[in-house]
């Protein structure tokens, strides 16, 4: 009698493994260079009943880390009996759930997902209860069938200044990139940008994953930046790596390459420099140019609005407030002469770089850098 249930349970269990085996899923080629969720129709469905049902692709798509991407639900889909080979063409998604909607966006504007690894699975469900006549197990599957793809942009984040390589005069540089095209028009478009000193012996690659960044910016909304003026300005005769990542909200599309840049070092020449250097414009707004300052820093300023005062600021290389024997000037409409006695202060260093920060009346910030010369070593030249 045991025996024979015995039996009988083993037969059970191979018409159960029969019924789930008679439909078999293979995943035919996935375009990996332009991968959207419709690619995971790509299939190969192997029909082994003897006559055709109608069934749904039911699918989820997950990312490198485990997290969910996507869930997904196809058209309704015939199955002949044999091979039936399915493709986006023959075959739509009716209904998409995306958990991860900067990929959501990415998928919308570009056609295709951002760069990384994802994995794919299906199943099949019946439309009908019982398949078609089959029964309800006609389609039923072991597991889920999956499979990996690997995903490369073809549009790359590009760096353009500085240039890889090369020298510059500027200590406190702008950076600039090319964005990634065509997501380069999505509002949720923003960057992170990182830079860090080259130890001696270090290439790229190896400062840059190893070194404390000097400067770790997040949330860059455009392809540029002004080296910050609260930073300590870059030091002369030193070598320098930076990279960009582009991220759409907070899912990376992007990653540039690893660039290097090196600052001149000081060519301060006394005899090119004048003795008696006339006053300076200040601008309303950011300024590159460098300046030299002759014991004094002379500055003009015209303005037509009321009057009222301007705070002015200076700090060395590292970041340093230099204290000034007076930095509040009162301004009349009309033109302005100022004269900053920085001699006097005795903080000042000859040949040394430094930063002058201010608002004007109308709240526009400006930075003027310049060199403090020593009118004695001048004159003594």
């Amino acid at each position: 009698m045991k025996l024979l249930s015995y039996v009988i349970l083993c037969i059970a269990a191979m018409n159960s493994y029969v019924s789930t085996a008679q439909v078999n899923l293979e995943f035919n080629a996935i375009n990996e260079y332009a991968f959207n969720t419709r690619e995971a129709l790509n299939l190969v469905a192997v029909n082994g009943h003897p006559k055709a049902f109608t069934v749904f692709i039911n699918g989820r798509i997950t990312d490198q880390s485990g997290a969910q991407v996507a869930e997904f639900k196809s058209s309704e889909i015939v199955l002949n009996t044999g091979s039936t080979i399915i493709t986006p063409m023959t075959a739509s998604l009716t209904d998409i759930r995306y958990f991860n909607q900067d990929i959501a966006e990415i998928e919308n504007r570009t056609g295709t997902y951002p760069s990384g690894n994802y994995t794919i699975c299906v199943w099949l469900q019946c439309v009908t209860q019982d398949c078609n006549g089959l029964g309800q197990d006609a389609a039923g599957m072991e597991q889920a069938k999956c499979t990996q793809v690997h995903i490369e942009n073809p549009t790359p984040l590009l760096l353009a200044t500085p240039g890889n390589d090369e020298q510059i005069d500027e200590t406190r540089p702008m950076f600039t990139w090319i964005p990634p095209s065509p997501v380069a028009g999505s509002a949720s478009l923003n960057y992170t940008m990182i830079l860090v000193e080259i130890m001696q012996g270090q290439n790229t690659a190896d400062a840059l994953a190893l070194n404390r960044p000097l400067m770790e910016m997040e949330g860059i909304v455009n392809p540029a930046l002004m080296f910050p003026s609260d930073l300590p300005e870059l030091e002369r005769g030193k070598e320098y790596a930076w990279q960009v990542e582009a991220f759409v909200g907070r899912t990376s599309i992007a990653k540039s390459e690893q660039w290097k840049f090196k600052v001149k070092k000081d060519t301060l020449d006394l005899k090119k420099i004048p003795k008696d250097i006339s006053f300076i414009e200040i601008a309303g707004q950011t300024g590159t140019s460098q300046f030299y300052a002759v014991g004094v820093f002379k500055l003009r300023h015209v303005t037509r609005l009321q009057s009222g005062f301007i705070n002015l600021e200076v700090k060395d290389k590292s970041g340093k407030v230099i204290k000034l024997n007076e930095n509040r000037f009162k301004i009349e409409p009309g033109d302005n002469r100022l004269v900053l006695d920085l001699e006097g202060s005795m903080n000042f260093s000859h040949g040394q770089h430094y930063t002058l920060s201010g608002s004007l009346l109308t709240g526009d910030p400006f930075i003027m850098r310049f060199i403090y010369i020593n009118p004695k070593l001048l004159s003594n030249d």
